[in-house]
């Protein structure tokens, strides 16, 4: 990286996405379905996303926007859960007894 390139935290054309690999990062698939599809600009702090280690895996993430979201497909579809929180800083999964 050098002074001519932007390396944004924040999603690129206000379009979010989580990127998932299965081959130690040498292809990335790119899931974005159900995010917002115009300016859904926010940015996710590295402690502000965390699974459930449930199969199949769901995954939680939250907002600067102050917005909680959850996937329960392993990333592939998302539904928000909370919104007009606050800045979310961290996000943690815990699986219920049953």
């Amino acid at each position: 990286m050098d002074a001519t390139e932007v390396w944004s935290r924040t999603s690129p054309g206000g379009r979010p996405a989580v990127f998932r690999t299965d081959d130690d990062g040498q292809s990335w698939v790119r899931h974005d379905a159900s995010f917002p599809r115009d300016h859904g600009y926010f940015t996710v702090k590295r402690q502000a996303m965390n699974s459930d280690r449930q199969d199949p895996l769901g995954l939680y993430l939250g907002t600067t926007a102050g917005q909680i979201w959850g996937s329960r497909d392993e990333g592939r579809t998302w539904a928000q859960l909370a919104e007009y929180l606050l800045e979310v800083l961290a996000v943690e999964a815990v699986v219920l007894p049953k």
